[in-house]
């Protein structure tokens, strides 16, 4: 039994876990002592059909939600009987300390599914000093006035995935809340798009009104590039790291320029049009964003076969062919991370290609600028 070891060796056990192994473990620990809880029940994802389980928990054992830090909830669509939306309320009112909260899950729920009692307490949640990071996933109809109080709330991080709004019939107001969120990431799908960013720009709100906003993760394919842009372009006296999905990258970006922007971080799949893409994208940036300092690029999929990597790697990227060309034309860039995501772990022959390609497109860039590597990556959402 875990409990039974010193508790300096089970700290350091529970230390080196990752996130996924302390949540799989965490609601059958309640024996554990207050230090080994602490670490445990930091971060927690509470299924659907595991709600009253956690209640129990909290109820015999009040001083472990004070230890939540990180919260995970399930809504599933039309099958939470109001007794189990009753307990989402008294975990979530019972969790004081929450820094991260995610509703939502893989499949599609609708906001009216849950009865007011617990809408309003989602609402007062949004309240708490301590909550940095609200990330709403897989949510039908979420009412436009909730998500320009999410805006407006002074929460840092927010993320809108797989989302909709409400239409609402009534005119736009005429007086704008405050937006103060930090970074907002909103990977939504095409029909859905839009309306979220008409709602977050509205045409008459006035100069300056997403200023705070220095991170964006949005969409950069085809259909959902204008949308997009109309966010990029709304922030581009303070944007600091534009993360931009590319998805097959079938035309270059067209970005305005970005004079105070220090990093940027594009996502792609390998396709036909990859290359002379990302080529015109990355020769634009001494024009568009002449101050970068980071550059991260992350190649999704399986890797072409060797021949077809072999036959491109003669042709380097022009702008760092050579180290003088890359250093007069982006004088600040000091990192180039390239990262090849894959759920095999990096060294392996795909990866070795991978990175004897990487380097052969960057030969002007030294080993202390150039990273190369492969695996999975920590921060989905937000990248």
């Amino acid at each position: 039994m875990l409990s039974d070891l010193p508790q300096e060796l089970i700290e350091k056990i529970l230390v080196a876990l990752d996130v996924e192994c302390l949540r799989s473990c965490s609601l059958v620990s309640s024996s554990l002592l207050a230090p080994s809880q602490r670490v445990i029940f930091r971060s927690l994802l509470i299924p659907n059909a595991c709600f009253p389980k956690a209640q129990s928990l909290f109820a015999a054992a009040p001083h472990i939600s004070g230890y939540v830090r990180d919260l995970h909830v399930e809504l599933l669509p039309k099958v939470s009987p109001q007794n189990q939306n009753g307990v989402l309320s008294f975990i979530l009112t019972s969790c004081h300390h929450l820094q991260f909260l995610c509703v939502g899950g893989r499949t599609l729920a609708e906001w009216d599914d849950m009865p007011l009692p617990l809408q309003s307490t989602v609402h007062d949640v949004l309240a708490s000093a301590n909550l940095h990071t609200l990330i709403l996933v897989g949510i039908c109809n979420v009412p436009s006035s909730f998500i320009s109080h999410v805006l407006s709330s002074g929460i840092k991080r927010i993320g809108l995935c797989g989302i909709n709004v409400q239409e609402s019939k009534s005119r736009l107001p005429s007086h704008y809340e405050t937006v103060r969120t930090e970074h907002l990431s909103l990977l939504v799908n095409l029909d859905g798009i839009k309306p979220i960013v008409d709602l977050i720009l509205p045409d008459t709100c006035p100069p300056g009104y997403l200023d705070s906003i220095r991170g964006l993760t949005l969409p950069m394919y085809r259909n959902a590039e204008a949308q997009s842009l109309r966010l990029i372009v709304a922030t581009v006296n303070t944007l600091r790291l534009p993360r931009l999905q590319c998805g097959a990258f079938e035309t270059a970006l067209n970005l305005p320029r970005l004079s105070v922007l220090q990093e940027i971080a594009l996502r792609f799949f390998w396709s036909v049009d990859l290359l002379p893409h990302l080529d015109i994208t990355l020769a634009s940036f001494s024009t568009v964003i002449p101050n970068i300092e980071i550059l991260r690029l992350t190649f999704h999929g399986a890797l072409p076969d060797r021949e077809n990597l072999a036959k491109d790697r003669a042709g380097p990227f022009p702008l760092f062919d050579g180290a003088c060309a890359y250093r007069e034309r982006l004088p600040c860039l000091a990192r180039v991370h390239c990262h090849w995501r894959s759920r095999q772990p990096s060294p392996l022959p795909d990866f070795a290609d991978f990175n004897e390609y990487i380097r052969g497109k960057f030969p002007g860039l030294s080993d202390t600028v150039l990273e190369v590597s492969g695996g999975g990556d920590l921060d989905d959402i937000f990248y």
